[in-house]
Parts: structure tokens; sequence; C-alpha cells
């Protein structure tokens, strides 16, 4: 039975997590510190120690928030059907929801791309996204969705490359709050270059379904 004091200890780990994540998202890992954390929450740097005790373990922490829900996404997207490069496309739209709409996902995809995050060991971001990218790609190609002549090693590392992109100028430009038109974008101009012909349907659709995860 989780006791009350559990309880308190869980939601006060939960609120460190979520100051860290806005420190992060606003001034990248290299400016935030365990004070400025600490400010966010109107606590001194010593109540936090007891859940996190250093900048670098608040920052795993965030950035590993990323990793641990796309499987999960991916379960549900093929469990209502979708195939190769339609459950691509469904999966990019609910990363640009959720990096436009929830602050960890923002702060986690940024902290991944933050140059000056040097002493945290991270999951490499790009290898599971790309492989991912590869097999759905194969998925796709084998349904017909795909040219059969596409080379799927360069589709996907191309495909991972560019959308890291479309996420670091959201950001930038925008603080992600357009970056679902930008993931439109995207498809429409790369989707002929691996033989969809009706990209804007399909994007429509496909952009409408995200919704639902």
């Amino acid at each position: 039975m989780v006791t009350m004091t559990q309880q308190r200890a869980t939601a006060r780990r939960d609120e460190i997590i979520r100051a860290a994540a806005a420190e992060f998202d606003e001034v990248g890992y290299a400016a935030a510190s365990l004070s400025s954390i600490a400010a966010r929450l109107g606590r001194t740097k010593g109540a936090m120690s007891y859940h996190f005790s250093s900048k670098a373990s608040l920052a795993q922490e965030v950035a590993e928030y990323h990793f641990r829900q796309w499987d999960g996404v991916l379960a549900g997207i093929r469990a209502d059907g979708y195939v190769g490069l339609e459950t691509m496309i469904v999966v990019s739209f609910v990363v640009a929801i959720r990096y436009r709409d929830d602050l960890l996902v923002r702060a986690s995809i940024r902290l991944q791309h933050d140059a000056g995050l040097r002493e945290v060991k991270l999951p490499p971001p790009y290898v599971w996204w790309t492989a991912m990218t590869r097999s759905l790609l194969a998925e796709g190609q084998e349904a017909g969705q795909i040219d059969a002549d596409v080379d799927l090693d360069a589709a996907a590392e191309v495909l991972v490359e560019a959308f890291t992109g479309v996420q670091l100028v959201a950001h930038s430009m925008s603080h992600a709050q357009d970056i679902f038109e930008r993931v439109e974008r995207y498809w429409l101009l790369l989707l002929p270059g691996i033989g969809v012909a009706d990209g804007p349907a399909l994007v429509s659709r496909l952009g409408a379904a995200s919704a639902e995860y």
C-alpha cells in the first residue's frame, strides 16, 4: 500500500522534474542550474537534494521521459490497423502534437539536441528513430505504399535528419507552436521523393487521425 508520505514524495519529485523541464526548455542545459530550478519552485537548492543530487541527474530523468512512451504509442497505432508509411506519418504528427503541448517532451527533445549536454549518458537519439523509420519504410515498400526501388537506408536517414531540423526550427521560431503545420509541409515535400502520389490526401487523413493518440 502506498502511504501518504510516499504519495507526497512522488508528487514532490514530479514537481521538481517539471520545473527542471521548464528551465531546460527555456534556457538550455548549460545555462540552467539547480538554483534556478529551485527558484521556479520557490524552494532552496538543498530542498531538492533528497530527490536529485545534481543537474545532470535531473537532465537524465527529463530526457529519458521521451524514450519511455513511444513503444506504447506505436503499439496503439498498429492496433488500429495502420501499417508501414501510414504508421510513420501518424507517429510524426503525434510527436509534433506532444512536442507542442507537453513540456516534458519538448524539454527532453531539446536536451537530446543540446551540444552542452556532455556529462549525461543518454540513449543515442537518432539510432532508435532511424531503425524504426527504416523498418516502417520496408513494411510500406512491401505493401506497395512506396516505390520498390527506394533506397531504404538513405530514405530513413534523410527523413530523420529532416524531421530533426523541423523540431529545431519550430522551437527556435515559435516555441513549437507551429510544428504541426511544419510537419504537414515536411511530408508534402518529401512524399513524392519516395513515390507517393496522393500525398495531400494522405497527410490530411493521417494528421487528423493523430489526435487520437
